[in-house]
């Protein structure tokens, strides 16, 4: 069972998918967050109709527009946790939000997509994190009788097993997604040193191959299940953690 027990977390890309799945699986811990910040690029869509639907049920939920690829949606971001917890702090960042157009081998490749997933699988979860960190500083200040976690204060950004060299010499040529996931996971490992000092934990975790629409049907895990690994890995995470990508059965360091 994990043992989480965030006063209060913010995920992005949670309109559908492990995302989602994030949020219901917060919802019923046995102590849940007394604030879950659910974002996505537009929580009015079709898309987010299941989010809208938590969220109505549960007033511990806020809904956040955000699309990681914009500044002013990130500012917004901000106003609204800092409006909603006012001199608390953030516990929890999960950067979760990315995108896969699935665009396979060389010959495909475009400027574009390549581009389009350093925007939102590289700078996004980097500058989320930079404007969430005065936040995210409160909460260590005020927990800092707390061991170094989820608990205190932490980032989590959502990688895949894809970063491992053993698929890059692999039939799997998604490059963009790939490369960018690999840079994220280095940024992670960088990000960790520089804020481990503020008492605040950064660390990767990959969720597995999941049943989504990135996934595919082929995918060997369920969202449901996917969520209780992730929620009992976040549950665990401690100082001998920063830094390290939780793979689905081990831990990968770059």
């Amino acid at each position: 069972m994990s043992k989480l027990s965030v006063e209060s977390v913010f995920i992005t890309g949670t309109s559908k998918g492990v995302g989602l799945g994030l949020v219901k699986g917060f919802l019923e811990l046995p102590n849940p967050p007394k604030h879950v910040f659910a974002s996505c690029i537009d929580p009015d869509n079709d898309e987010a109709t299941e989010l809208r639907d938590v969220a109505s049920q549960s007033p511990s939920v806020t809904l956040v527009k955000l699309d990681v690829r914009s500044d002013a949606d990130i500012a917004n971001a901000v106003t609204t946790v800092q409006r909603v917890l006012g001199q608390r702090g953030l516990n929890l960042l999960i950067n979760n939000a990315a995108i896969n157009s699935q665009v396979y081998g060389l010959e495909s490749l475009t400027r574009d997509d390549i581009m389009s997933h350093c925007d939102c699988n590289v700078a996004g979860p980097l500058l989320v994190s930079q404007a969430m960190l005065p936040i995210l500083r409160k909460a260590s200040k005020q927990n800092e009788t707390h061991p170094l976690g989820c608990n205190r204060a932490a980032i989590v950004n959502v990688s895949t097993g894809l970063i491992k060299p053993q698929f890059w010499a692999s039939e799997e040529r998604r490059y963009s997604y790939a490369l960018t996931k690999t840079a994220a996971a280095i940024a992670t490992v960088m990000v960790s040193r520089e804020l481990s000092p503020d008492g605040i934990l950064v660390a990767g975790m990959c969720p597995g191959w999941v049943k989504t629409d990135m996934g595919g049907p082929e995918a060997c895990t369920t969202v449901e299940e996917s969520v209780k690994s992730c929620l009992d890995r976040l549950g665990i995470l401690g100082v001998e953690h920063c830094g390290i990508i939780l793979l689905e059965n081990n831990a990968f360091t770059m």
